[in-house]
Formats: structure tokens, sequence, C-alpha cells
């Protein structure tokens, strides 16, 4: 079988679950060959996020995921990205479309709670071209047959859309 030739022009834009599902399960002692990638792949940019990520983070319970955004800033301090100008248009766009009325639902009572929902943020990240990246990916954890949830928003733009285990086949990672 040929080795796997990673795609270095890809952009992981990681979501809340992601990095919770990583932080909760893949104990950095008892992991070491895991952390040396992924550590590579935040330290060069190649895995980043968004600031209402770092927030829905700082609101976990679990010691762990709270942890995980000092572990983050430190390998890079620019990991959570504050969003642009043209983000926030997206994001506006993405709460009055009507054929995403589920998803804007849940994030409308997210926001009745007092708690922005970084969904919206994440996708219009991975909607805006960087000229850097020949291909932009979410990855979530979120079930792909919730109609709410991250994996129907990017199916309805089009935007790739993978899971972490998705993410590691994709990199050819194998432990």
């Amino acid at each position: 079988m040929p080795e796997h030739q990673e795609d270095t022009g890809v952009l992981y834009l990681l979501d809340t679950s992601t990095i919770s599902e990583i932080f909760r399960s893949y104990y950095q002692d008892r992991f070491p060959s895991f952390w040396d990638r992924f550590d590579q792949l935040i330290r060069t940019g190649r895995a980043v996020s968004v600031r209402p990520v770092e927030r829905e983070l700082e609101n976990a319970r679990s010691p762990e995921v709270v942890g995980s955004i000092q572990h983050l800033r430190r390998v890079n301090r620019y990991f959570f990205s504050d969003p642009s100008e043209q983000e926030q248009i997206l994001v506006r766009e993405m709460v009055n479309d009507p054929g995403l009325s589920s998803a804007v639902n849940r994030w409308q009572e997210k926001a009745a709670r007092g708690n922005e929902d970084a969904d919206p943020f994440l996708i219009a990240k991975s909607r805006t071209p960087t000229g850097l990246w020949t291909r932009q990916v979410v990855v979530t954890q979120e079930s792909p047959t919730n109609p709410a949830g991250i994996p129907a928003v990017c199916q309805r733009f089009d935007i790739p859309c993978i899971n972490l285990r998705g993410m590691m086949t994709d990199l050819g990672w194998q432990f």
C-alpha cells in the first residue's frame, strides 16, 4: 500500500467538540506520538479555531478541557482568531438564511441563555478564502444527522466537514 501523502494545503478548523474530545480522551502521557503530530499541526497554523470556541471551552466543566486553552495558546498564540469583518458579514447572512432555520433557532436559543454559539463563526471562517490554503475543512464531533448541527450547515454551503477520526485519516496518521 503506498504511503499517504499529506496535503499541506489543507486548513483544519476545529470545533469545541473536537478540542474537547482530544483533551478528554488523548492523554498526553499515554499518546505521545499523537501529541507530537497534533502540536505540529497547531504550531504550523494548519489547525486553528475561532475566539467563540475559546469562550465555549472556558465554560467547560472538565479541567482537562479548560486547560486546553493554555496548551493551544502556548503552542500557537494565534490559534484562536477574532472574526474578521468578512466573517461577521457571513454570520449575519447565515442568521438571515431561511434555509438554516433549525441551526439559527439553536444559535438564538443559546444566545438567549447568555452564551454565544461558536458554530456560525467557525463556519464563516471556513467560507472566507485565505489564499494560503487549497481547502478549508471544519472538524467537529457533531452528528451529521442533526439538521441544526455543523455538518448540515456545512453541507448547505458545500464546505468539507469531518470528525476527528476523519482528520486523522485525511492526514494519514497511524499509531
